[in-house]
């Protein structure tokens, strides 16, 4: 007759101790999972505000040749001359979020925006580049 200590009896695991790692995985995700959506945001923030001053860049090398700031992103995608296949840009690029960027002119200054994750103009989650002084 087989006792507790046979070996051929003691395989797998029980339902309390599979019970108990189900609690502590669970633990472990809720207590990690937001810092994990907060990092996540916080990148796609750092991509949207590297891509306009990119895109602000562009534009300024695009007044340089041509003597006068673009009226638009879209302008920037044509190509300089006619029969040159050269441009600035292939296509406006969206941010992170889906949105295209906006190319803001004021005289000769020139601002690149991306209105954020929720896609809707002065929020707080708007990005401007270059920054407003206030």
């Amino acid at each position: 007759m087989a006792t507790s200590t046979d070996p051929k009896r003691q395989r797998g695991f029980t339902l309390v101790e599979i019970m108990v790692v189900v609690v502590i995985i669970g633990l472990l995700a809720a207590l990690v999972g937001p810092e994990i959506w907060r990092m996540l945001g916080f990148g796609q923030t750092s991509i949207a505000e590297t891509q306009c001053k990119t895109l602000h860049d562009k534009a300024m090398m695009w007044k340089m040749i041509n003597r006068k700031p673009p009226d638009s992103l879209e302008e920037m995608v044509a190509p300089l001359k006619q029969g040159d296949d050269e441009n600035f840009l292939e296509s406006v690029p969206e941010d992170p979020w889906g949105n295209p960027y906006i190319l803001e002119r004021d005289g000769n200054k020139i601002r690149i925006y991306s209105w954020g994750e929720d896609g809707q103009e002065g929020t707080e989650d708007d990005l401007v580049y270059p920054k407003e002084k206030r």
